[in-house]
């Protein structure tokens, strides 16, 4: 009989045991399933999150580059713009100081006037020169006694007038009017000196 309980509470004793390491067996399995299914969740927000980093970061660096470039033609349009009016303007002092010379002014209209005689004069033709009334002072002397004196020998009758509001002449004959004024010499040089200006420019945006 005492060896009947004995096996029996042995028994017990086992089957317990068993029934522990069983319980524990699934405890332990199923610790590690929910471990590892964290630790599959986690990679995969942080694989999101990464993700989303790296395309905010491609959208940032799209951004700012295009930012750059856009501060960088923006740049060369100014610096352009700076360098024409600085061109205009040192052109402008120049021209207007040369054409407030009246020995330049004497020396430009006796040629434009014999030139003109020479190519177009056929019969009794007159000529107009229009200058500010400063100049028409200073230079009517030398109309009267020179410029009239030889233009009348080759058929030609030059008229100097004096309502001209800029520095510089114009002259008129039977085809029209040509104006040759601070503004309009600045203007074709300008266009002389601007496309090579123009031109450098052009090749410094293209590389920003």
């Amino acid at each position: 009989m005492a060896g009947t309980i004995e096996a029996f509470v042995e028994k017990l004793q086992a089957e317990g045991v068993e029934a522990g390491r069983t319980e524990a067996e699934k405890i332990r399995t199923e610790a590690e399933r929910k471990a590892a299914a964290m630790i599959q969740e986690a990679e995969t927000r942080a694989h999101g999150i990464l993700d989303k980093a790296a395309a905010e970061c491609r959208v940032l660096r799209a951004r700012t580059e295009t930012e750059l470039r856009l501060a960088a033609r923006d740049t060369v349009v100014r610096l352009r713009e700076t360098l024409t009016r600085a061109l205009r303007y040192v052109l402008d002092k120049a021209v207007r100081d040369q054409l407030a010379e009246p020995t330049f002014l004497e020396k430009v209209l006796h040629d434009v006037i014999m030139a003109y005689v020479k190519a177009d004069v056929a019969g009794d033709e007159s000529v107009t020169i229009n200058v500010a009334p400063e100049m028409r002072e200073k230079l009517a002397a030398w109309a009267v006694s020179s410029l009239q004196a030889e233009a009348q020998g080759q058929g030609v009758m030059v008229n100097l007038v004096g309502t001209l509001k800029a520095a510089g002449f114009e002259y008129q004959v039977t085809e029209g009017t040509v104006d040759v004024t601070a503004e309009s010499v600045v203007s074709i040089l300008s266009e002389l000196v601007g496309p090579e200006l123009r031109r450098l420019l052009a090749e410094a945006g293209a590389t920003t």
